[in-house]
């Protein structure tokens, strides 16, 4: 790790570096050979994807501070809820996740029954407004049963504590590779700010192409303006982010969150069938739809061009193939009976 980030305390939920390999077959079939991806599915040893690097930071320094409890939140099938959940586990903390209502889906259904099996008090709640008074509520019950306050963890683990892990993320890539340009997806727009922090401080000047998963409604370039210079502040820098730098792509969305468009099944389908990676429909592939669409266009020429996996690769179907949904609490049978 890069001494810059010396001073803060990590928990060790992660397995670092991830791999870089070059993308030969999609290279190929785009006539493009200088294509490659950052394996961050690889991140951790009981779960991978983006959240680890974010988490080793947060639980790093709720671990510093004495909590006992986590809270944290997301939609259903959140990978950021259950990704804390697993972490909490193996770091003998509670988890409580404060969950809002999504699309039922394959991915969101196998995320469900794997929060329940690493032991998270999971909440359903009917819309995103009412986490705000079941925060307090659960924060009054776990400091009188801890004797502390429970650490609360933004959604995404996106604040200046947790997007530390991207920062530390480019020094990593530093080491492995020097792309012309980055593609990952942006939900809540920690790995995006921590990532061009990160690029920025190590000299490098990589484009990111940050392509939206959420609705536009909950970040937009501002927040990720104010979320860089945050990063700065806490490592005691001027900030080294201008407007310029923040470039987000819109025109994947599609019709909603956890919607999955065409163009992200078949990015999903072309990675799978080139590369022999899985990706999901939401997040992943929405952000390979766009890396394709912009190999068609010829937007490249002979840049160098990483795609970040932030999606886990870890699997777990052994590990909830016997758990039965009405194990779980009520709230949660719909999306199984459907």
């Amino acid at each position: 790790m890069n001494k810059l980030f010396s001073t803060f305390p990590k928990a060790n939920v992660s397995d670092l570096p991830t791999p870089v390999a070059r993308l030969t077959n999609l290279g190929a079939r785009f006539n493009h050979d200088r294509l490659y991806v950052k394996k961050d599915n690889l991140s951790g040893p009981l779960y991978g994807g983006n959240k680890i690097r974010k988490l080793e930071f947060l639980l790093g320094e709720a671990l510093a501070e004495g909590r006992k409890s986590i809270i944290t939140y997301g939609a259903a099938g959140s990978n950021h809820a259950l990704a804390t959940a697993i972490c909490c586990r193996q770091l003998g903390l509670n988890a409580i996740s404060l969950l809002a209502p999504q699309q039922s889906t394959p991915h969101v259904k196998k995320n469900i029954l794997r929060h329940f099996a690493a032991g998270a008090n999971m909440i359903l709640c009917t819309h995103y407004n009412e986490f705000p008074a079941l925060t307090n509520k659960m924060v009054e019950e776990y400091t009188n049963r801890d004797g502390i306050e429970p650490y609360i963890i933004p959604a995404g683990g996106t604040n200046a504590t947790g997007a530390l892990g991207f920062v530390n993320a480019a020094f990593e890539m530093k080491t492995q590779l020097i792309p012309d340009v980055i593609y990952l997806p942006m939900g809540t727009g920690g790995t995006h700010a921590g990532l061009l922090v990160g690029l920025r401080l190590a000299g490098l000047k990589t484009r990111v192409e940050s392509i939206r998963v959420t609705h536009p409604m909950f970040k937009t370039a501002s927040h990720i303006r104010v979320l860089c210079d945050q990063i700065c502040n806490k490592l005691k820098i001027d900030p080294v982010v201008d407007d310029s730098d923040i470039i987000i792509r819109d025109e994947f969305f599609g019709e909603d969150y956890g919607i999955a468009t065409p163009e992200s099944e078949e990015a999903v389908h072309i990675f799978k069938s080139c590369e022999n990676l899985t990706l999901e429909t939401t997040y992943t592939g929405k952000t390979m739809a766009a890396l394709l669409h912009d190999l068609r266009s010829g937007k490249f020429d002979d840049q160098t061009v990483l795609y970040w996996n932030t999606l886990n690769s870890h699997d777990f179907s052994q590990e909830i193939a016997d758990i039965d949904f009405h194990a779980l609490p009520p709230d949660f049978h719909p999306y199984f009976e459907s």
